[in-house]
């Protein structure tokens, strides 16, 4: 077996998405899946990219991935990376490529001078919650996920507040 890490390249874009869609389907979310190729291969690669990936390779063959984005902290005062998705195909685990992800990840923030990694880990998926402590990780119980998408932020954006506070001229 000759397993290594690298950056993704155009041409991952397809091994990249089947790895979402598996991820999706594995955190049981599927439905929640909208994002095309096109999506990906324009915010990994377009002409301004918002999103860095890394692949686990076996033999050549793309079996895990861990996409990435910058952040900021305005506690700390520095950027940080935020880890969106860390997953490695189930026949490719037990030959540390999620542990070689993470550390990769924690050396880049090294290397950036991040002050922080973060990812968010579903609450029933103890077996990553386990993996994630075990790599010297804390999972933040007093923290909760806010998320508007859709309809709602639609009609959020839309809506004028009574008392309009903000010049937004700009």
């Amino acid at each position: 077996m000759r397993a290594h890490l690298r950056p993704a390249r155009p041409g991952d874009v397809a091994a990249i998405h089947a790895l979402v869609r598996e991820l999706a389907a594995y955190e049981r979310l599927t439905d929640m899946l909208v994002a095309t190729e096109d999506d990906l291969r324009d915010a990994l690669f377009g002409p301004q990219p918002v999103i860095e990936c890394l692949l686990a390779e076996i033999s050549e063959e793309v079996v895990g991935y861990a996409l990435f984005f910058h952040n900021y902290s305005t506690f700390l005062g520095r950027r940080g990376l935020y880890l969106e998705d860390v997953y490695v195909k189930p026949s490719a685990r037990g030959h540390g490529l999620g542990q070689a992800l993470l550390h990769a990840l924690a050396r880049i923030a090294v290397q950036r001078n991040c002050g922080r990694v973060e990812w968010t880990v579903l609450d029933w998926n103890q077996p990553a919650i386990d993996f994630y402590e075990a790599q010297g990780a804390d999972v933040l119980p007093e923290w909760r996920v806010v998320r508007m998408t859709g309809e709602a932020l639609q009609r959020f954006a839309a809506s004028v507040p009574k008392h309009q506070l903000l010049d937004q001229r700009s």
